[in-house]
This record gives structure tokens, sequence and C-alpha cells, in this order.
């Protein structure tokens, strides 16, 4: 196991972007908005799996590592995050750690390069939520239907442990304007229970949905926020009441540029504190300017 301290480690295994967003600088970009992002929060901060999907067309450097790496900032405090080492990775990790408060990080889940897994090895990777673990990773596909294509039909993996994998995000880039604009295209989450006489299948719950029309994005249902609630094992007042906190802290944090990493991470910090009643630093006013070290 490479131990997440050392940032060589780090840039030599998992391509570190060359430019750390936050998730507010994210939405101050227009990628997503902040109800979803609120959303991805909670499920984050409640241990639940995260795949990041993009096309390799029509030009790589979609932005997956750096969404994966915005997201991670959601882990509560407390968490372990696991750098694995791709095809090399011994998962030893799993006699030191507590799955319950650990997230295991794979650069990629694919064939193309040794530091990415494939075969028994993302396999093995794909089934850590099985025993209690958060993972995080990304793909490259164009759909959400690719990704389960792949996860099915190339990984073999049963039913059972797709459905344990969380949340499908798939990214792109939109329109034929310089910069370009990515948007987190679509957001589901996977229903942890095989639906009504089909143990086989895989059921998404849809939590938003970019619109071409307009650049906005759909929100989830109510319906479906009350099934998130239920695999999160939270009462669904007191998740709506949490998820409001967070978008409101986000569309404050948003403004402008956005904060960056460091602030984003205090901003969430903060707010996990004072829910728990604890006595953090005063949250954030939401000044855009980014006064912090993220260098």
């Amino acid at each position: 196991m490479f131990d997440p301290r050392i940032p060589y480690q780090r840039r030599m295994w998992h391509y570190d972007s060359d430019r750390p967003l936050s998730v507010a600088q994210l939405i101050a970009l227009g990628s997503l908005d902040a109800r979803t992002a609120a959303l991805l929060w909670l499920l984050v901060e409640r241990h639940q799996s995260v795949i990041v999907s993009g096309p390799t067309d029509p030009t790589p450097g979609i932005g997956k590592t750096t969404t994966l790496n915005a997201l991670l900032g959601f882990l509560p405090p407390g968490s372990t995050l696991v750098y694995t080492t791709g095809m090399y990775e011994d998962f030893g990790f799993r006699d030191e750690v507590d799955p319950a408060t650990t997230c295991v990080l794979a650069n990629e889940v694919s064939n193309h390069l040794r530091i990415y897994m494939w075969g028994d090895v993302a396999r093995a990777l794909l089934r850590l939520p099985g025993d209690g673990y958060a993972i995080a990773s990304s793909c490259h596909a164009d759909t959400v239907q690719d990704v389960l294509s792949m996860l099915r039909r190339d990984l073999r993996l049963p039913a059972n442990d797709v459905r344990g994998l969380g949340v499908i995000i798939n990214i792109g880039i939109v329109g034929r304007v310089w910069p370009p604009r990515r948007r987190f295209l679509t957001v589901n989450f996977l229903a942890p229970h095989a639906p009504d006489g089909a143990p086989n299948d895989v059921r998404l719950i849809p939590l938003a949905e970019w619109q071409a029309s307009d650049d906005t994005f759909t929100p989830a249902t109510q319906e479906a926020l009350a099934e998130v609630a239920v695999a999160v094992d939270m009462p669904l007042a007191d998740f709506c009441a949490a998820l409001e906190r967070r978008q409101l802290l986000l569309e404050q944090l948003s403004e402008g540029r956005g904060v960056g990493p460091s602030r984003m991470r205090e901003a969430v910090d903060a707010l996990i504190a004072s829910e728990q009643g604890e006595s953090p630093d005063d949250v954030m006013d939401g000044d855009s300017e980014d006064e912090d070290a993220d260098k």
C-alpha cells in the first residue's frame, strides 16, 4: 500500500490534476449545480462509492481525475483514503484499515495501462463495497449504460455487486465554444435492491440530468430522494434538511470564481462539526476569493 501522505507516490500512480479544483469552483464553472453537488456531498459523506465516467473522444483530459479529486473533498473527518497501485495491487490494506471509514481510490478501471485496474484485480476492487468499504474510481464510457455494460458484460460482475457501487457520474464536453464547457451529463444512484421479479437486473435512480436547451440540470424527484434516504439510512426529513444546508453553503462558496480546495475542506469540516453539536470556527461567508494555499 502506498502512503497517501507522500506526494511523490500520489503523482507517480494517480495523475494528480495539474490544476486541482474544488466542487465550489466546478459549480462556478457551470459543470454542475449546487443542488446536485449537495446531494453528492451527502452521499460521499454517508460512505457511498463513486464512479466518474467520461469519453475518450473527441479529446482526452475530459476532467475525470479533477472531478474525482474534488468529490473526495466531501469525505468526512476521520476518513482513511487508500491509494491503490493498479494491476500491482494486492489489497493488503484490508488488514490495516476499518472498512466503515475507508474509501479506496483507484485511478481508473480499464485495461489501458498497468496503473489502472482490469480483470480479477478490478473485480476485487469493485466487490469491496460488499465488505463495507467505499470506493472511488473512473472509467471511459459515453453513457451510464456503457458503464453498466462494462461492469456486467466485460468484467462479468453479478448484479448484486453492481448494485453496491453507489453513484455513477457521466461527464462530457458540450457545445462548440472555447474554452470547453464540461458538464455533469447524468448522475445516477444504483438502487441497492433488485427490482421486483428481476433478481438479475440493475435499476438506476436518476439524481440529475443536464439539459442542453438551457444549460441547466434537472434535479432528483422527491421519490428519488426518498429512495436514496432509505439507502443511506436517514429519515427522509433529516436527509432533506441536511441536503438544504449543504446546498445553501455551496451556493455561497461558489459565488464568483468559487473557493479553492483548502477553503472548501474547511467549510465541509465546519458544517459537519456544527451538525454534530461541536464548536467549529464560523462557517465561511461565501467570499469567492480563494485565499488558501492550494499550490
